[in-house]
């Protein structure tokens, strides 16, 4: 998992995806304010619907009901917006077949797991983490109780 501010990083750090390339090129065009502008909802980033975002507005979650999901073909950077979030991380290697709530769904490109986490980091305004396919993530957990904003880009594994 790579966490970061957006301000930090551009398309040019990720020269081995160009769907990696495309997100960060539209994450910079727009920047913070721009994505805050944006309405809730699914927007395509590329015309093959292999870049795409998802723009939403929530309170977090207390911690016992934020799951903890993997991907397998698809990459999400996480990007709070405004207000505070954490998101807690476990190295898939760590976790075995019973700590699987929710089998994989090829649909949804979605596990959910049970079990201890490695680490959990705060987001807030203009971070994310970018999570890979060895990256489990427990995103959504509440700091306070202001709303989040939050895009979730997501990002078809082409490397």
């Amino acid at each position: 998992m790579i966490v970061g501010n957006l301000a930090d990083y551009s398309e040019r750090d990720f020269a081995y995806s160009e769907n990696l390339r495309k997100a960060f090129k539209y994450l910079n065009e727009k920047g913070v304010e721009g994505l805050l502008a944006m309405e809730s909802g699914k927007h395509v980033i590329d015309e093959k619907g292999e870049v795409y975002l998802n723009r939403s507005t929530y309170v977090g979650k207390e911690e016992k009901d934020a799951k903890i999901e993997g991907h397998e073909k698809w990459l999400d950077i996480q990007i709070v917006l405004k207000g505070k979030e954490k998101i807690g991380y476990v190295d898939k290697r760590k976790f075995g077949e019973a700590n699987v709530t929710v089998p994989y769904d090829s649909i949804k490109d979605k596990t959910n797991y049970k079990g201890e986490r490695d680490a959990v980091v705060l987001l807030e305004g203009g971070y994310f983490a970018l999570v890979f396919p060895n990256d489990l993530h427990q995103p959504c957990i509440k700091v306070d109780e202001n709303p989040i904003e939050k895009a979730v880009v997501k990002v078809k594994i082409d490397f």
